[in-house]
């Protein structure tokens, strides 16, 4: 079996991105949990339903997902060549909980999925989740974008900021701590075409990698 190691997951009720969080969320702090690929339409149809697994599938991830806190009964990441997102499912097999992953577990991961084999998962669609379409582009920016600052900050990748700085305000900064509050203050006001540029320019970065 395979195993995505030493990964911070935030369960909960609806698949929100990872940076979405707030303090009375309860974090997981995962040792390791299991791994599987599967096909890019399977995984589309677990992150828009609410699906029941196999008995058999349940065994297979069965206590296999050690935490800080105990035993995660039946947990595991399922993922396609370009998206993973983990699942909690209850004693009858139907997905109760999701988790998305950071930014760097997604890049992470997805760097050795491919060398994971697809397996044929057996389940069945209970009913559709509800989810609000017109707010998945923006949510999925602010995301990327947030996650992106945070980590270059944490790097103090002066010279990244500075230039997202740049196309972003069209101005040149070279106090890190001011670009970095400027850009957290602003992601959270409305989105317009200068936070979908920057979005790009992230997304173009991370393919030429």
């Amino acid at each position: 079996m395979n195993f995505y190691y030493d990964i911070t997951l935030d369960f909960l009720e609806n698949n929100y991105p990872f940076y979405e969080v707030c303090e009375n969320d309860c974090f997981s702090n995962i040792k390791k949990i299991p791994l599987f690929q599967i096909t890019s339409k399977v995984l589309k149809e677990l992150v828009l339903n609410k699906v029941k697994v196999s008995s058999d599938f349940l065994k297979i991830i069965e206590n296999k997902t050690p935490t800080e806190k105990g035993i995660i009964k039946y947990a595991c990441i399922l993922a396609d060549k370009n998206n993973a997102l983990a699942f909690i499912f209850d004693d009858e097999g139907v997905s109760v909980n999701y988790s998305a992953l950071s930014l760097n577990d997604e890049l992470n991961l997805l760097e050795v999925i491919y060398t994971i084999k697809n397996i044929d998962l057996e389940y069945e669609v209970i009913e559709k989740k509800k989810a609000n379409n017109d707010l998945r582009k923006e949510v999925n920016m602010r995301s990327i974008i947030n996650q992106e600052i945070d980590k270059l900050y944490q790097e103090k990748n002066k010279s990244k900021l500075q230039f997202l700085y740049l196309e972003w305000f069209n101005n040149y900064e070279e106090d890190v701590t001011k670009i970095y509050q400027k850009m957290k203050k602003q992601i959270q006001e409305q989105l317009g075409n200068k936070e979908e540029n920057i979005f790009h320019i992230i997304e173009i970065s991370y393919n030429n990698v």
